[in-house]
């Protein structure tokens, strides 16, 4: 074990035997940069919802393109379906390896001469507004997402169908406004909750039909506010909250927001694991400081939104794994890869290094935009043996001659991409999203803020004049602005002003939902504000005897410690200054299983 001063926060980070057999498994060095830092740099390598209106530069192209690259940025960018054509190679801008500059510079050259393509998505149908999707049909806004269908303004979901508004969510239909929600019908402004149908503000339920405003229920109907009603005086209770109009549902929010606090939240959402420390991971072994694994990961560190499969990995997430191995410092690392590293954006490949959207390859070191190629540098085709004799001194070349970044970081081989050469700034990358910090803050780190562009929509609707029930809304409102409530005084990337689609307003009639009153923006940033950050903490279980220690929480039923407060510990991503009753294991399934 060896303990190590980060190059970054100048904090101290644990580097323990096991991680050392890693790294000398895949010959790389050990990491410089403590995890928390490694996870913001690799967040500065995908954008995900930050969309522009631009030119397409293909080649007798003019037409404007929605793109995750604003026009102004120094890179080529085609549409979709040219950049996957046969209309260009990559190769052309392939460039021999230049021993007097640093690797990362040359990179940076070689990402800005060659094309890049304007979204990313694959074997989709009418799903134009979407990035990073694989096989959607019919939806709109929807990012991070996979086989949805019918489904707007939701980040991270898969397999859901007619879906408005959630994060998170997997096998969804007729759902809004959830977070972290499965298996569901016609549920709405709900947290952690699964197999749940025809339900309002629910929180870690089970099995639930006809719910109002409840948590910790397990195969239950007709409960509100976790006490239980006959049929008859449920639907009666049910027309008395008044759900079908804005005001009614923001009163029971925040009602819904104090029965989450006097509830027992779980230590972590750990589902059919042995040996896990993390959150919201199923079906895996052997993971540490691991977050949002769907499923057969195994032997595993530092890694966060996985796909099924993901075995012997380090610092690597958002799209990785579908039965992929050895990933080290990678970003979007996808289906079936084997020995990648430091890389964004590289699927069905095997021995890249310093990959950026490379797809179908094999041995390659610091390419861009190649697809079914091997034995490449900077884009330049070699022989094996030439490879196999060149790689070697470019990396001795990498550890004599670092990039050095403007805060005096430097960048020898085994470090991922630099922030400051990333193709977006802060706060147009998924880092924002989660370790969110402000301009100032931002640029003192050393990393680039773009200045949202000032915008003065021009409102027909404000926003205290939306009709509070989806009753008084006439098909006019498709021709209207609507204004945010915030009105761009938030901190949540306000856009002041939205519209609504023909496909959106269908879907609130046919649920008889109120129209929203925040922008899409807005809306997201709430929903991200109702999870857990990417960090641990270790702590004690809250459970105080007969109550929790805040004695909010009655307990209701007998647990081993009696009487005594619990001994148990752990690592959870509660922080110890949050309000929530955080119990262990044994105590949360004393009181909700």
């Amino acid at each position: 074990m060896e303990t190590k001063t980060c190059q970054n926060c100048k904090q101290n980070f644990v580097i323990e035997p096991e991680d050392f057999d890693f790294y000398e498994k895949i010959k790389v060095p050990p990491p410089t940069w403590c995890p928390d830092c490694r996870l913001q740099r690799r967040l500065m390598w995908r954008n995900e919802r930050t969309l522009y209106r631009r030119k397409c530069d293909a080649p007798g192209h003019s037409e404007d393109i929605i793109s995750i690259y604003p026009q102004e940025v120094p890179f080529k960018v085609y549409d979709h379906e040219f950049w996957y054509g046969d209309g260009w190679d990559a190769l052309k801008y392939g460039r021999d390896y230049d021993f007097t500059k640093p690797f990362f510079q040359q990179y940076r050259e070689l990402l800005e001469a060659t094309p890049a393509v304007a979204l990313f998505d694959s074997k989709s149908v009418n799903s134009s507004y979407c990035n990073v999707t694989v096989e959607h049909k019919n939806c709109y806004l929807v990012t991070a997402g996979w086989g949805n269908e019918d489904s707007m303004y939701s980040n991270r979901i898969s397999y859901c169908k007619d879906t408005l508004d959630s994060y998170a969510g997997h096998k969804t239909e007729f759902s809004y406004e959830n977070v972290y929600c499965k298996d569901s019908y016609q549920l709405f402004f709900s947290r952690n909750s699964e197999s749940c149908n025809n339900s309002y503000f629910l929180y870690d339920c089970r099995g639930c039909s006809d719910c109002v405003c409840s948590t910790n229920l397990r195969n239950k109907q007709y409960y509100i506010f976790n006490k239980p009603y006959s049929k008859e005086d449920y639907f009666k209770k049910l027309e008395e909250l008044n759900l079908k109009n804005r005001d009614g549902l923001k009163k029971l929010a925040a009602i819904f927001d104090e029965m989450y606090l006097k509830s027992v939240h779980r230590y972590a959402h750990l589902i059919n694991t042995i040996n896990v420390v993390g959150d919201n991971v199923e079906d895996s072994r052997n993971c540490y400081y691991c977050f949002d694994l769907a499923g057969n990961a195994e032997d595993s560190k530092y890694c966060h939104w996985g796909t099924y499969g993901l075995r012997d990995s380090y610092d690597t997430g958002a799209g990785t794994g579908g039965n992929s191995e050895l990933i080290y410092e990678g970003i979007s690392i996808g289906v079936t890869n084997s020995r990648c590293y430091f890389g964004a954006i590289v699927w069905y490949s095997h021995d890249v290094q310093y990959g950026f959207n490379c797809q179908d390859s094999s041995n390659l070191f610091g390419c861009v935009g190649l697809r079914k190629k091997e034995y490449c540098i900077l884009n330049k085709q070699y022989t094996k043996e030439e490879y196999e004799r060149l790689l070697p001194k470019i990396i001795d070349h990498m550890n004599k001659m670092p990039y050095t970044d403007a805060k005096g970081r430097k960048y020898a081989y085994g470090e991922y991409f630099p922030g400051e050469l990333s193709p977006w700034a802060y706060n147009e990358a998924i880092v924002q999203d989660y370790i969110t910090l402000d301009k100032k803050t931002a640029e003192s780190q050393g990393y680039r803020w773009r200045d949202a562009e000032e915008k003065d929509p021009v409102i027909t609707i404000p926003a205290s004049d939306i009709p509070q029930a989806i009753k008084d809304v006439s098909d006019d409102i498709l021709e209207k602005t609507l204004g945010c409530v915030h009105a761009g005084g938030c901190n949540d990337q306000c856009s002041k002003a939205f519209r609504i689609t023909s496909q959106e307003l269908e879907f609130y009639r046919r649920l008889n939902l109120p129209l929203p009153d925040l922008c899409p923006n807005c809306r997201h940033y709430r929903r991200l504000k109702q999870r857990n950050p990417l960090k641990l903490w270790h702590r004690k279980c809250q459970c105080a005897g007969a109550a929790s220690e805040n004695q909010i929480y009655k307990n209701t039923a007998e647990h081993a410690h009696k009487e005594t407060h619990c001994p148990n510990e752990f690592e959870t991503s509660y922080a110890p200054d949050r309000p929530e009753i955080v119990y262990c294991e044994q105590c949360y399934q004393n009181e909700v299983a």
